[in-house]
């Protein structure tokens, strides 16, 4: 196998898409930018074509960050099973911590960065993550996610 920063190359070329398990519309970020094993930065830029978004604010609320992160988060344990050859795992967003919100939303024509740093995973497919959404050098929200994942399917969906 080859080191994650022998692999990272590859894996920053290949879209969103292919490391979390939404499709479109619902793949919210659009490229990862950097990562390793317990982190990743990640990027998305806001338009009138973007999900969640409202023309009367020219924007998409900032409350829907939680979703960037968790998608953020999905895209690491994406990129983790690509590199050990395994398939993409079902994760659930099981609630979110010390959210805070220091703007109203996130404006069009801009391009936002998502930080995500795992805080622990355990065995079962606990985790908990410390998020933040950036513009400028300027936070727009924070929050803890908690997040469990499964490679067992049709346990948890039947």
């Amino acid at each position: 196998m080859q080191s994650i920063e022998a692999q990272k190359p590859i894996i920053l070329s290949k879209p969103v898409s292919e490391f979390v398990p939404h499709s479109a519309p619902m793949v919210l970020i659009d490229r990862v930018v950097d990562f390793d094993q317990s982190s990743l930065v990640a990027e998305f830029s806001v338009s009138p074509d973007s999900r969640f978004y409202q023309t009367d604010i020219a924007g998409i609320e900032s409350w829907v960050g939680v979703e960037y992160m968790a998608q953020a988060i999905a895209a690491l344990a994406g990129i983790r099973a690509f590199l050990v050859n395994q398939p993409v795992n079902l994760g659930f967003l099981l609630g979110t911590r010390k959210l805070e919100l220091f703007q109203k939303q996130f404006n069009n024509n801009q391009t936002y960065t998502v930080q995500i740093k795992e805080l622990y995973m355990d065995d079962s497919g606990l985790g908990s993550f410390d998020c933040s959404i950036m513009h400028n050098d300027h936070y727009v929200c924070s929050a803890k996610l908690n997040v469990f994942e499964t490679s067992d399917q049709n346990k948890l969906l039947n």
